[in-house]
């Protein structure tokens, strides 16, 4: 089984590798916007193919649809075997680095012969990048600390890449045994933004045959340590993969060890010892024998012995929800089913795949009472932003569409603004004010200082018609780092002008990631969780956001869109009042 992830790599790679040897631009947008397709949708793309419906998804036409079933079918496709083996294997790892695409590329091997990492760094410390046209000394400092970045974060993967591959794996090995039951644990199981390697448990009374169809996966490219109880290997993929075997009596006591977090852990074995026990991933055992004291099916049996309520995987990191499970304060924490509706979308009136009445309609069929429609303003070309015109056309749409509604679903008018670098916004205040919920972010400058950056982002909020700062850092995980700003001045400007902060659920972002969104939450920050979707599957994105939000320990009052429309509408009037 191939991830939707994994097909979108390599059709951005394709485009990557064509735009390198300057092939036609306009093949090189497809395949880039397939990329970006194919890595929103929440349905795999082995199932849709499987069903001959390639050809309805938006941006995939004939010959990507083809190239999608090569890759379910052999894991790669001729044309991208065929690029790769034209441009040198190091450039492509070259366009990994942050900062540096197609067009530096082409520059810098052009002018110094560069294909690879080691090469482009080496040039660097010799100081020959700065001579390259177009380039400087700045340039060249950039291109330094992006290397290191890049070095630091390549052995990471994102959770939105590692847990559909976790997933994978798993079902593919229960597949080959006919009938397991395996679960995804580690870091992967608590939700962790980035994972390192991953751990896998199963329930059997036969572990050898599990590890034999284990390790014959067509994923495994090397065997590092094989046993009957636990073996590990490296994928094709570069991640390390442990599978453990045990009994059924056992296997909660397995999943819970496997879970962690260490801290968490070592907390509750210390627990554990004051009630003269102790506690592994064998069982719970009277201390200083072998004597088990009980058995555990299900991980709930670990808390139950101690006297614990069931503690959440995403807490479980020894950030004080033992003492809120001692205390019987523990939160009830955000799901799902809380949030009525989206407040960060976009449609084809900008960049966005389907319609406004398209995107309302997938809303509502997820049983979401509103949604708002924030296309990108008229600063962010690339994505066709709206000027003032257009955007009134754009309300007056929403208008008819809503007044044709019977159902009492609502469309939001409203719109994502660019804060410029100078703080003020890309649309005038005056029509922005007339807008239901108006997002602002920021989408250039990103090098400027934290006192620049800061003061940038406060000036936006206190101009009276922002309600929402979108993916507030702009961190892109693996690809960008955040840039510069003072989040605690930020949280105390957004309580005084009560402007909610966004946890974007976009895998690529997490902004804000869990520790932020636990600090704005406590500071009294109103936090807004949504998709930015490009297109319907995006919506089902919200699985991440809400991941993170439980990792901030958020409950669904402390998000405004998990509030219904009259309350939300109330709000809106009462801060912007």
């Amino acid at each position: 089984m191939i991830s939707n992830y994994e097909i979108a790599r390599i059709f951005g790679q394709i485009a990557d590798l064509m735009e390198v040897r300057e092939d036609n631009p306009f093949k090189v947008r497809a395949y880039r916007k397939a990329a970006e397709t194919i890595e929103g949708l929440t349905e795999s793309l082995e199932a849709i193919a499987s069903r001959g419906e390639l050809e309805k998804i938006p941006n995939i036409g004939k010959a990507i649809a083809e190239k999608i079933g090569d890759i379910c079918r052999t894991g790669t496709t001729p044309l991208y075997e065929e690029l790769r083996a034209k441009v040198p294997a190091g450039l492509v790892e070259v366009m990994a680095v942050p900062g540096i695409g197609p067009t530096k590329v082409r520059a810098l091997r052009e002018a110094l012969g560069v294909t690879s990492i080691e090469e482009l760094e080496t040039a660097g410390r010799e100081q020959r990048i700065r001579g390259v046209q177009g380039m400087g000394a700045k340039t060249e400092e950039n291109i330094l600390h992006a290397i290191e970045a890049h070095r630091r974060r390549s052995d990471r993967w994102p959770l939105g890449k590692a847990l559909p591959y976790a997933e994978g794996l798993a079902a593919s090995l229960a597949e080959r045994l006919g009938s397991l039951r395996i679960e995804v644990l580690g870091s992967i199981r608590r939700r962790v933004e980035t994972i390192g390697d991953i751990d896998l448990g199963a329930v059997s009374t036969e572990p050898e045959k599990v590890m034999d169809a284990f390790v014959s996966l067509p994923h495994v490219k090397e065997v590092l340590v094989s046993g009957p109880a636990s073996t590990r290997i490296r994928t094709n993929e570069g991640i390390q993969v442990d599978l453990r075997v045990s009994r059924p009596e056992d296997f909660g006591f397995l999943v819970h060890h496997f879970t962690g977090s260490r801290a968490h852990n070592i907390r509750l074995r210390e627990i554990a010892e004051r009630r003269g026990a102790r506690i592994s991933e064998y069982g719970i055992f009277e201390a200083g024998t072998d004597r088990e004291l009980t058995t555990g099916e299900e991980e709930g049996e670990v808390y139950r012995f101690l006297g614990l309520p069931d503690i959440p995987p995403e807490i479980r990191e020894d950030r004080g929800e033992i003492e809120a499970a001692q205390s019987g304060s523990m939160p009830v924490l955000i799901e799902a089913d809380d949030i009525r509706g989206n407040l960060h979308s976009h449609t084809t009136w900008s960049d966005g795949a389907v319609s406004t009445e398209e995107m309302a309609a997938a809303a509502r069929k997820r049983g979401h009472s509103y949604i708002a429609i924030t296309d990108h303003s008229k600063r962010l070309g690339i994505t066709n932003g709206l000027d003032e015109e257009r955007l009134r056309a754009q309300m007056a749409e929403i208008d008819r569409l809503n007044a044709a509604a019977t159902d009492g679903f609502r469309i939001l008018k409203g719109s994502e603004v660019d804060i410029l670098p100078d703080g003020t916004l890309d649309l005038d205040p005056a029509l922005l004010a007339e807008l239901d919920f108006v997002v602002a972010s920021i989408h250039s400058g990103f090098k400027q200082d934290i006192e620049t950056m800061t003061a940038r982002m406060i000036h936006a909020m206190e101009s009276g018609v922002v309600d929402m700062i979108a993916h507030p850092t702009g961190r892109l995980l693996g690809a960008r780092d955040p840039y510069a700003i003072d989040l605690d001045r930020i949280y105390d400007a957004a309580v005084a002008t009560q402007t909610a902060l966004e946890i974007n659920a976009f895998p690529d972002r997490l902004d804000l990631n869990d520790v932020n969104a636990r600090r704005a939450r406590d500071r009294g920050v109103k936090i807004s969780i949504n998709t930015d979707a490009h297109h319907p599957d995006h919506l089902g994105l919200y699985f991440y956001g809400i991941a993170t939000a439980r990792r901030a320990w958020l409950t669904a009052p402390d998000v405004i869109n998990t509030w219904g429309l009259p309350d939300l509408m109330r709000w809106l009037e009462k801060r912007r009042g």
